[in-house]
């Protein structure tokens, strides 16, 4: 028998309280059992008169939990042999709440088993608590969180999960590395072997493509008629909701994660280099990638230089030229010129005392030439170049090839020269070419590419691939 929630019910509600008032026989049969030792001292014997009252209360309050969790226990979508287990230690310890309120008010003969019978309820108590949050959370709950020092005393330690690292995020595996372990974290605790809510379980994707007792949750490709993700978006306050309000919900990047898994057709064994990226799934992506220290950050050179003279930096902050330290405690510098849309070809000089020290420079919006490019090629240290929406051209071929740090170029709007491009093949250690709105050639690109295979070129123009949920509208052609 299965009571709905969704229709609702006394019974149903009654046995929902049982969380609520389980704990209540617990703390007071605690505190009757420290009283009794204590009690057991003559000069404490006074607190012995307590114990009636306590126990009173633990054995009404125990069988009000017994009662509830009955009928909590009607709603069903748990293990048979969990619940089972976890029912009868709690008539368990109604049954000896009660015996232990009939020796307390009887003494005499009897007074010799209150101890022993302290002992057993703290021990079922104990037990019927693990079972019960073994029914809630999985029955190895308590185990994941288990020290491992703790585990190796106790002997259940469990082997080591097979979780490879990945110093490039193309590498991991879709589902078994990126999907698996949100579903874990945020899903498994309702949708597992002992606790089957909706007669799901999600522990691997078979068990997913099984669905449960209303029908499939994954349909391929499309994301939106998914159950798995469709109630995942819902309201907080809608009761289909999963997780359910008050359960730690999916951070915006994990929803992103099953979007476009499901999307791409729910697979398995599939890295994410084998899989179309779309922009945003890219961004999630690329965030997932372990953050670089700064002596590892390839923007950064490894070495320290010595600090920039005052006076420089003064005459570059009085054009209005924003100068910045790339990170806490470096003397490496990033120029920005955002503020300063008058620096022009005759500016360009006041960069080079800072040409040891200068690694991230931004003239986008600047008036500057291709005059200024010569300048550029003195500063050695550079490693980011944004020129967007200048008037460069690069007519006189490439005189970036002197920096040979260079890897990351920005020349989004600007209207180039094919030599330019043709000439970058110098700058070997070019990581990504950013082109977009500009005059971009096509062959020119094509044997930047080949030349740089691991230049990444962006030339904007992106396009969303077509989903199976898209609406295609027909027309009737006419002549």
């Amino acid at each position: 028998m299965r009571l709905l929630a969704a229709s609702g019910n006394w019974n149903l509600f009654i046995g929902r309280v049982h969380p609520l008032i389980v704990h209540l026989p617990i703390g007071i049969l605690i505190i009757a059992f420290i009283l009794a030792l204590l009690a057991r001292n003559s000069k404490r014997a006074a607190l012995r008169s307590a114990l009636p009252v306590l126990l009173l209360a633990a054995a009404l309050s125990a069988i009000a939990s017994c009662v509830a969790g009955y009928l909590l226990s009607l709603d069903g979508g748990y293990d048979d042999q969990l619940l089972s287990t976890h029912q009868w230690l709690g008539i368990g310890v109604a049954v000896i709440s009660v015996l232990l309120l009939l020796v307390n008010t009887r003494q005499g003969r009897w007074s010799k088993a209150e101890l022993p019978l302290f002992i057993v309820l703290i021990l079922l108590v104990s037990a019927a608590g693990h079972y019960g949050g073994s029914l809630t959370h999985g029955d190895d709950y308590l185990l994941q969180a288990m020290p491992p020092a703790l585990q190796s005393f106790t002997g259940s330690k469990k082997p080591a999960d097979n979780v490879a690292t990945y110093t490039n995020i193309g590498d991991a595996r879709v589902y078994e590395d990126l999907v698996m372990p949100v579903l874990s974290s945020r899903c498994y605790g309702c949708h597992n072997a002992q606790k089957l809510k909706g007669g799901l379980r999600l522990e691997s994707l078979a068990l997913i493509r099984q669905g449960g007792e209303h029908g499939p949750v994954l349909k391929d490709s499309m994301p939106e008629e998914s159950e798995l993700f469709k109630r995942l978006v819902l309201p907080d306050n809608d009761e289909h909701r999963m997780p359910p309000k008050g359960k730690p919900q999916l951070a915006p990047r994990e929803l992103e994660l099953l979007y476009w898994w499901i999307a791409q057709g729910a697979p398995t064994n599939k890295t994410v280099k084998e899989l179309p990226a779309t922009p945003r799934i890219q961004l999630v992506l690329e965030a997932m990638m372990p953050a670089k220290a700064l002596d590892h950050n390839e923007y950064v050179p490894s070495t320290d230089v010595a600090a920039a003279d005052h006076a420089s930096l003064a005459a570059l902050e009085a054009k209005g030229v924003k100068v910045l330290p790339v990170a806490a405690n470096s003397h490496y510098l990033a120029v920005s010129c955002i503020n300063a849309a008058g620096f022009g070809d005759e500016d360009m000089t006041l960069l080079l005392p800072l040409k040891a020290q200068l690694v991230w420079l931004d003239l986008s919006g600047t008036r500057v030439t291709d005059a200024a490019l010569a300048t550029i090629g003195k500063l050695t240290a550079l490693t980011r170049l944004e020129l967007k929406h200048t008037a460069i051209k690069g007519n006189s071929g490439n005189p970036l090839a002197t920096c040979q740090e260079l890897r990351y170029l920005n020349l989004s709007g600007t209207t180039l020269n094919p030599a330019f491009l043709s000439a970058l093949p110098k700058n070997k250690k070019l990581e990504q070419l950013y082109l977009y709105q500009s005059n971009t050639h096509g062959n020119a690109i094509q044997s930047l590419q080949q030349q740089l295979p691991r230049l990444r070129i962006d030339t904007g123009g992106y396009q969303l691939e077509k989903l199976a949920s898209d609406t295609i509208l027909y027309h009737k052609k006419t002549d």
